[in-house]
């Protein structure tokens, strides 16, 4: 049985990707996809406070994704350090570190 919610979610996530994209990014020699890209607040003990990058999209885009993986970003090489677990629409939020 198929939910009809999930089908909203999806196209909802095609939305926003083809929308509200501000970058580009490319694993491997793939396909480039639009991204999210920002600098977020980061402060992981309370002691500094940083910027850390995240790229947000769709995981079907990037399904082999893992940690220490390489993605280059607006041609920019970076690593993925951390966000790897989607939300239960299947979008990702994922911080990266620069290569």
């Amino acid at each position: 049985m198929s939910c009809g919610f999930a089908s909203i979610e999806q196209r909802i996530n095609r939305a926003v990707g083809g929308r509200l994209c501000n970058a580009s990014a490319r694993v491997g020699d793939g396909e480039p996809f639009g991204v999210i890209f920002e600098r977020e607040r980061a402060d992981p003990l309370g002691l500094v406070e940083a910027a850390v990058p995240t790229i947000s999209f769709a995981r079907h885009l990037a399904p082999g994704l893992g940690l220490q993986s390489s993605i280059a970003v607006d041609g920019r090489p970076y690593l993925v350090v951390g966000g790897l677990e989607p939300d239960a629409s299947g979008w990702l939020t994922l911080q990266l570190r620069e290569a």
